[in-house]
């Protein structure tokens, strides 16, 4: 008899054993706990804890490390998960090499060398194989929070990158000496990432999940190429990877639609049955904000360098084509009372829903 009730609970479909929302509207219960208000303080903090600048070698950006270690110690008191700091010297000759890559196949051979843009882009490539050189002394921080799940053989990844920058917008060199205060770009995707790890804490999951805050994002992408080289080595099966990047910005007087809580997430033609998967769950949660695929692909956030390594995934951002705002682009006017407050919690609703109820195969 003892065998037969064994067998009978291991042919049982895979649920949590614990605590865990088991429908659609149970996961937004879960979502709900956080409240805006909970969100917006937690992008002011966490804003405030870097000021003026959480820029690679600025002071600030060490105190912005140290603020997502204690709110995810706070965040997750009974220790769910494990707090992973991986320390790592940044690979200064990758960015050198992603650099000159970039120019080689965007601007040599396609631009006159005469051409003002040719000399624009000629100079920035050499700028930042510099700027990497200048500061590849800093080491860099990457923040892991793993839970594991009943089924530990499978991950998903949340990642959004927790340094800043500025650029002038005319040399598009760095404004190292202006406040780099770096809300939407990526306060916003740091705030939401966070929020839904205060989510995850308190439920059991049936695959395992890491939130990862990565550093070295305005150098070469380099926090996400070291955490992609680390997870590749550690033989783990990948469901996908959400990237967060610059959730904040929505508006409808600049947007070609006059309408907000028109997003985007984008991705490669390859992840689109992954990407279609989230954004159905995630449509169960809000209606008042949405992600339209875009299968264009993606290169100004840390995706790519998961998808150099070999995993399926795509970034959850604004609407670049038809809302972008370059006053606030990596300027010192990306303050926390710039950004759309709603629709940066709505996104956390959607993606956070997305998240839960995939680690939770929830279909119903």
């Amino acid at each position: 008899m003892l065998k037969l009730i064994i067998a009978a609970i291991f042919s049982l479909p895979l649920l949590s054993l614990a605590r865990a929302p088991g429908t659609y509207s149970q996961v937004k219960t879960e979502i709900l706990k956080s409240s805006q208000n909970d969100l917006i303080r937690t992008l002011n903090d966490f804003v405030k804890s870097g000021a003026p600048s959480r820029m690679i070698g600025m002071p600030g950006h060490d105190k912005a490390r140290d603020y997502i270690v204690d709110y995810i110690k706070t965040s997750d008191p009974k220790g769910s998960g494990k707090l992973i700091l991986d320390s790592f010297t940044p690979d200064v000759n990758e960015a050198k090499r992603f650099y000159q890559n970039d120019f080689d196949q965007k601007v040599e051979g396609k631009v006159s060398k005469i051409h003002p843009d040719y000399q624009k882009w000629l100079r920035f490539t050499s700028y930042m194989k510099g700027t990497a050189d200048r500061l590849g002394t800093n080491k860099g921080t990457n923040i892991i929070w793993e839970k594991t799940g009943i089924d530990a053989s499978k991950l998903l990844v949340v990642l959004a990158h927790y340094d800043t920058v500025a650029h002038d917008p005319n040399t598009l060199m760095i404004a190292e000496k202006t406040p780099m205060p770096g809300a939407n770009y990526n306060a916003s995707g740091v705030s939401v990432a966070l929020t839904i790890l205060k989510t995850l804490a308190q439920i059991d999951l049936n695959y395992s999940v890491h939130v990862a805050l990565v550093d070295w994002q305005a150098v070469g992408f380099l926090g996400s190429y070291r955490y992609a080289q680390e997870l590749k080595k550690s033989g783990k099966n990948v469901i996908g990877f959400v990237n967060l990047e610059m959730l904040g910005q929505d508006t409808s007087f600049l947007d070609k639609s006059k309408k907000t809580g028109n997003m985007n997430v984008y991705y490669r033609p390859e992840d689109e049955k992954f990407i279609t998967f989230l954004n159905q769950h995630g449509s169960k949660m809000t209606s008042k904000v949405s992600f339209s695929q875009k299968a264009s692909g993606f290169e100004n956030s840390d995706n790519i360098r998961m998808w150099e390594h070999g995993y399926s995934g795509g970034t959850f951002t604004q609407n670049w084509e038809e809302d972008f705002n370059p006053k606030f682009y990596q300027t010192a006017q990306d303050t926390p009372e710039t950004l759309n407050h709603q629709t940066l919690y709505h996104s956390y609703q959607f993606i956070g829903g997305a998240v839960v109820s995939t680690l939770l195969d929830i279909t119903k």
